[in-house]
C-alpha cells in the first residue's frame, strides 16, 4: 500500500478512472476493482481508504463500458401489475435493498396487469441489457416468456401460484390464508358470512384466496353459493362500497365478510358505517394482505398478514443464485398468520336485521 499522500490529486470536478481511485487510495488497481465491486478478500482498511476516495470524488463506475467486457450490466428488471395498490411496496424495496447489497441495480415498470403492456416493458428492459427478469403475478403472455428465454436472460416470478414453465417462482400461500380467515370466523360463531372478492380472472392469487374461503366454508357446511360472494370490477373504494351494499342487502342476517383484500375491506367498513351497522359489534369484518392501511383505519382492520417483504427478497436471491451460477435452495413456504385487531368480534346475540 502506497501513501496516497505522494499521489497529485485531480482537479475538482474532474473524471476520475479506476486507476486514479486506486493510486488516491494507496492501493492496488485489483483491491479498488473488488471494493467497487463488492467482493470478497480486502482487508477493512483497504477497503475504507477506497471507499473515501469514492465519497469523495463521487466516483461512478462506467458500467457501459464494464458490460462490453463482460457481456453483464448488473441489472435486474422488475414488472409489477400496479404501483397504486400498497401490497407491492414491501416486496420492491425487499427485491431493491437484495439486489444493491449484491451489487445490482434495479429498473421498475408498471404493467397496469395488461399482459401486452408488460411484453413491451419486457422488451424495452432486454434492450437495455437487464441480465435478469422478474415478472410478477401471474398472467404473462407466451411471446413474453419466450422472448426472456431466446435472449437467456434469467427469470423469476412472484405471486404467481402457476409458476410460468423454466422459471424460479416464490408465491404466498394464498388459499389457506383464506381459509384461515374462515376457521376464525366460524371459530367466533358465525355461520351466515359473506365473501367480497376482487376480480379474479386476471389475478390468479386472488382466485386461490377466494377459492380457499368456498372450500372452507363447504367444509363447515356452511352457505357458500354465489348469492353470498360478490367480486368487484376493480379495487376502487367506490367499487367495493357498491359490492358490500350489494351483500348486505342480498344476504339477510349476514354477521360477517371475509374479504380477498384489505382495501375491499376498508371500502366495506365505509358502507357498513354509513349503514349504521356497528363494527364489529354488528359485523365482522376480515381482509387479507396486511397493508400499511389497515392499521390506521377505524376500527383497525383484523386481516391476514402476507409477507410480501420476504416474497421480494426470496425472488431476488433464487434469481441472484442462478445468475451467479450457484446451486439453488429449496423453495420454502411463506408463512403468514392472523391479525386480531378490532373488525373481528364473536357473532353478535341478534344479528343485524334478523
Amino acid at each position: 500500500m502506497t501513501d496516497p499522500a505522494d499521489s497529485p490529486v485531480p482537479p475538482p470536478g474532474a473524471e476520475i478512472t479506476l486507476r486514479d481511485v486506486a493510486r488516491l487510495a494507496g492501493v492496488s488497481v485489483s483491491t479498488a476493482s473488488r471494493v467497487i465491486n463488492r467482493t470478497c478478500g480486502v482487508s477493512p482498511a483497504y477497503a475504507a481508504a477506497v471507499q473515501a476516495v469514492l465519497e469523495r470524488f463521487s466516483y461512478i463506475p462506467n458500467n457501459a463500458a464494464r458490460a462490453l467486457v463482460r457481456q453483464k450490466t448488473r441489472t435486474v428488471g422488475l414488472v409489477v401489475p400496479t404501483l397504486s395498490n400498497p401490497l407491492f411496496a414491501p416486496s420492491i424495496a425487499a427485491i431493491e435493498a437484495t439486489l444493491r447489497d449484491a451489487g445490482y441495480g434495479l429498473l421498475v415498470a408498471c404493467s397496469q396487469r395488461a399482459p401486452e403492456r408488460e411484453l413491451e416493458q419486457v422488451r424495452m428492459m432486454i434492450e437495455r441489457g437487464v441480465d435478469g427478469m422478474i415478472l410478477t403475478g401471474s398472467h404473462h403472455l407466451p411471446a413474453t416468456l419466450g422472448l426472456l428465454a431466446s435472449r437467456g436472460v434469467v427469470l423469476a416470478t412472484q405471486d404467481d401460484p402457476a409458476a410460468c414453465a423454466g422459471a424460479l417462482s416464490v408465491a404466498m400461500q394464498d388459499a389457506a390464508a383464506m381459509a384461515t380467515v374462515i376457521d376464525a370466523l366460524v371459530m367466533r360463531g358465525h355461520r351466515t358470512i359473506g365473501i367480497l372478492t376482487g376480480p379474479v380472472a386476471n389475478t390468479l392469487p386472488i382466485a386461490e384466496r377466494l377459492r380457499g374461503a368456498i372450500q372452507r366454508l363447504e367444509h363447515h357446511g356452511l352457505p357458500h353459493g354465489a348469492g353470498h360472494i360478490m367480486e368487484t370490477a376493480d379495487y376502487q373504494a367506490a367499487s367495493s362500497r357498491r359490492a358490500a351494499r350489494t351483500l348486505l342487502d342480498r344476504v339477510r342476517g349476514l354477521t360477517a365478510i371475509a374479504c380477498t383484500g384489505d382495501i375491499l375491506a376498508i371500502g366495506t367498513i365505509m358502507e357498513c358505517r354509513r349503514r349504521g351497522l356497528r363494527i364489529p359489534q354488528d359485523i365482522s369484518i376480515v381482509g387479507c394482505g396486511d397493508t400499511v392501511m389497515s392499521q390506521f383505519v377505524d376500527p383497525p382492520l383484523a386481516t391476514i398478514h402476507l409477507p410480501f417483504g420476504t416474497m421480494g427478497e426470496q425472488a431476488a436471491r433464487r434469481l441472484l443464485c442462478v445468475m451467479a451460477g450457484n446451486p439453488l435452495p429449496p423453495a420454502r413456504p411463506l408463512p403468514f398468520r392472523l391479525i386480531q385487531r378490532h373488525t373481528l368480534n364473536r357473532m353478535p346475540r341478534v344479528p343485524p336485521g334478523a
